[in-house]
């Protein structure tokens, strides 16, 4: 367990770079979580064999599953990161450029009103 927890850690500050998922058509997909684990196993109830080989299945699965869902939520993660950081730097950019022609209009102004006296 301590191998696959240091695998998905490992994994996670891979998927850290600058675009951890793809989007495509409107749906986001991981893209270094590797396969996804699948349906969980079905429960067979018939006898105590059946039911221990369940049981181990389910384990095994649910292990798997683990691995790849913290993947894919530190690869959410990190994509939500950047585009709300490349979002946030466009708007700051587009507000610096009206302040800075506001400003520079009302300096205008001022100027102008005192050539009229």
């Amino acid at each position: 367990m301590l191998i696959r927890t240091l695998a998905a850690i490992a994994l996670a500050t891979f998927a850290v770079g600058a675009q951890a998922g793809t989007l495509q058509s409107g749906a986001w997909n991981p893209s270094g979580c590797g396969t996804e684990p699948g349906p969980a196993p079905e429960m067979n109830g018939k006898n105590g064999e059946t039911y221990n080989k369940s049981a181990k299945d389910y384990q095994a699965w649910a292990d798997k599953a683990k691995v790849f869902q913290e993947c894919i939520v530190s690869e959410a993660k990190a994509d939500q990161n950047s585009i709300v950081e490349g979002t946030n730097k466009r708007i700051s950019a587009i507000n610096d450029g009206s302040k800075k022609f506001q400003d520079d209009a009302n300096a205008a102004m001022e100027k102008l009103k005192k050539q009229k006296k």
